[in-house]
């Protein structure tokens, strides 16, 4: 599977080289437009994870943005667009590892039992666009390829005197690709203002069953080339497959900068 994803990538990243490379003559085209905007995504997690189709190994999972905070070991995000003219190319990129510990003991310590534990989470998108209307407030209809992994990694140690000491460790990597349509529409609001909306939706059954996403946004222009981003995004996978399922919904308010050039 990553060798699929990293030759989809390349395949795409050429293409836009080669596409980016002004041909002969063609002086007077329309340049390449780029936007790289960092951001910070707010997310809760709210659904259930099932390893070997055993319900008894299901998880339930319900955390909000400061209990992951809380845990959070490390975080990156974030998006880059490339425009010519009415074709685009999106990319988008989360990763994030939680990592947690606890222990405990029987009374005067007798034996004790501890556990370590993480989550990480990727999501990784690319896509072409087409502005299929153009003016002051644009729609761009998209089709692409999403990435998924969830990885956890549990090392649980447990302590008897007399006994010896029992570790188990589990480690689990479970990833797959979706393909995905959807549309985003901008509404300019006057001034420096503008407001916009974005919705896909994908999987199919070809990686997990459905998956989808919507998020709404407001923009500031502080000036040309520096737009500030506040908005709300929902992201839904429901993977079922290989005795694993992953039925889980992030959600959360994001903000970001924009740079133009």
């Amino acid at each position: 599977m990553n060798s699929l994803v990293k030759a989809v990538f390349a395949t795409l990243g050429a293409a836009l080289l080669i596409a980016a490379t002004p041909a002969l003559g063609a002086e007077d085209a329309a340049p390449w437009r780029f936007e790289l905007t960092p951001y910070i995504w707010g997310a809760g997690l709210d659904g259930s994870v099932r390893v070997d189709g055993r319900p008894q190994a299901g998880l339930a999972v319900e955390q909000s943005f400061s209990d992951i905070l809380k845990a959070l070991d490390f975080a990156a995000m974030g998006g880059f667009e490339a425009r010519k003219e009415r074709w685009g190319l999106l990319l988008d990129a989360v990763y994030f590892r939680i990592a947690n510990e606890g222990m405990v003991s029987s009374r005067r310590g007798f034996a004790s039992l501890a556990a370590q534990g993480a989550l990480t989470q990727q999501l990784y998108s690319v896509a072409a666009s087409y502005r299929a209307v153009e003016g002051r407030n644009p729609v761009d209809v998209i089709g692409g390829l999403r990435y998924s992994s969830v990885r956890w990694d549990v090392d649980v140690q447990a302590s008897v005197p007399l006994l010896p000491v029992a570790d188990r460790r589990l480690v689990e990597t479970k990833d797959w690709v979706d393909p995905y349509v959807g549309a985003r529409i901008q509404q300019a609001l006057g001034g420096r203002w503008t407001a916009v909306g974005y919705a896909d939706i994908g999987g199919f059954g070809v990686g997990s069953k459905l998956a989808w996403q919507a998020l709404a946004a407001i923009n500031y222009a502080f000036t040309p080339g520096i737009i500030g981003k506040v908005g709300y995004r929902y992201v839904s996978v429901d993977y079922d497959k290989s005795d694993f399922t992953y039925d889980m919904a992030s959600s959360g308010a994001y903000l970001g900068v924009g740079f133009r050039w």
